[in-house]
């Protein structure tokens, strides 16, 4: 009897999970693993069925519209924080981890656009961030002196074909870590100049000054070098 609840459990947990039937398939081999009585057997499942999705960085495993973060581990409670909720300040969405019963794998599921890029992290017992262990795509923040967050990437989300380096063009250069004794501001300033290819004989040119230049300048946070 309880064996049959529990699988009536399961049936209702994977129907009111959204409605992409493939996502759903990939998690039913966890719940099928967390109703085993043999807790060896269950185990060894359900480390198998991770390592897979590991190995195939399918953790948060994503269907098209529809992504399911995943975490292993022991904690009280698991959150996800990210763009999506405005990291923590709009408390109208859910972000809550549910554990699966039997096992120690926290699952989080949401809709979005198939383009959509996100940063994340997990929160864990309402107040440690960590980026996802399972993720190995990161992308750095501004925030804290450049951070990185782990990367939620949609099936239909393509990097911008700005941000790549191209071949078989000309490329301009880099004066850096020019010094600058300010007498106004009583402190000495470092800052970079970007110079466009043929310069030299491009005459007077326009000039745009950036704040936290070093910021937009590096690669993995504006980028601003390889844009120009």
């Amino acid at each position: 009897m309880r064996l049959f609840t529990c699988a009536c459990l399961l049936l209702i947990n994977l129907v009111g999970w959204g409605q992409d039937r493939s996502l759903n398939s990939s998690l039913r081999p966890l719940y099928e693993y967390s109703l085993l009585t043999d807790s060896t057997e269950r185990n060894t499942k359900i480390e198998t069925w991770w390592k897979t999705l590991r190995q195939n960085q399918q953790i948060p495993l994503v269907a098209e519209d529809s992504v399911a973060f995943l975490f292993r581990g022991s904690a009280r409670t698991v959150e996800w924080m990210g763009d999506f909720n405005g990291w923590g300040y709009n408390h109208g969405f859910d972000n809550k981890g549910r554990r699966v019963h039997g096992t120690d794998v926290w699952i989080f599921k949401a809709s979005f656009p198939k383009d959509t890029r996100l940063d994340y992290k997990i929160m864990l017992n309402g107040s440690q961030q960590i980026l996802d262990p399972e993720n190995p795509h990161q992308q750095w923040s501004g925030v804290g002196g450049g951070s990185p967050n782990s990367e939620l990437r949609m099936p239909d989300w393509k990097e911008d074909p700005l941000h790549q380096t191209r071949s078989g063009i000309e490329k301009g250069k880099v004066i850096t870590d020019i010094l600058f004794n300010s007498k106004v501001l009583g402190y000495q300033l470092m800052f970079n100049v970007y110079l466009p290819a043929g310069y030299e004989k491009s005459g007077k040119l326009p000039a745009l000054y950036v704040t936290d230049g070093y910021e937009y300048m590096h690669p993995q946070l504006g980028n601003m070098i390889t844009i120009l």
